[in-house]
């Protein structure tokens, strides 16, 4: 087989195989997902800090469906422990770069994308390369939210 016979092949293989993604694409039906998996509306929350220092930053129900609330324009990471209902809030800007760690929940630690640093729920230097705990935020739930003493 030549080269122009062979590319011709691959070219025909590849019109073929991409027929049904086409065909696919100009289906007008979409499809949904159930109503039980759909995440639920954001609720408009109040962030006005209020009288006593605390601010709104989320509901209950959201540390439910996720077990964490992030609020990077104020750097705010909210954790829920379901073995005990705790929460913990931490500034989630790792110590050594600056880097926003990620909730790894499967081994309930936060570890930076950046460096490798892992910190416990409640910020504290598990591994380094940081050295410095990240900061932590003063948190409890009261009138169905979660508020965050932020100043």
């Amino acid at each position: 087989m030549d080269r122009r016979k062979f590319l011709g092949w691959v070219g025909v293989g590849f019109l073929a195989s991409s027929l049904p993604v086409a065909i696919a694409a100009c289906n007008n039906e979409t499809t949904s997902e159930p109503e039980a998996t759909q995440p639920s509306p954001k609720l408009e929350i109040d962030k006005t800090i209020r009288e006593d220092g605390f601010q709104a930053f989320g509901t209950p129900e959201e540390l439910q469906n996720g077990g964490i609330i992030l609020d990077e324009q104020a750097d705010v990471l909210i954790l829920s422990n379901p073995e005990d209902n705790s929460l913990a809030a931490v500034n989630p800007l790792c110590t050594h770069r600056g880097c926003t760690v990620e909730w790894k929940a499967s081994e309930k630690i936060l570890s930076c994308p950046c460096h490798d640093s892992q910190f416990t729920p409640t910020g504290e230097v598990i591994t380094g390369p940081a050295e410095r705990p990240l900061k932590t935020y003063e948190v409890k739930q009261e009138d169905n939210l979660v508020l965050v003493k932020i100043v």
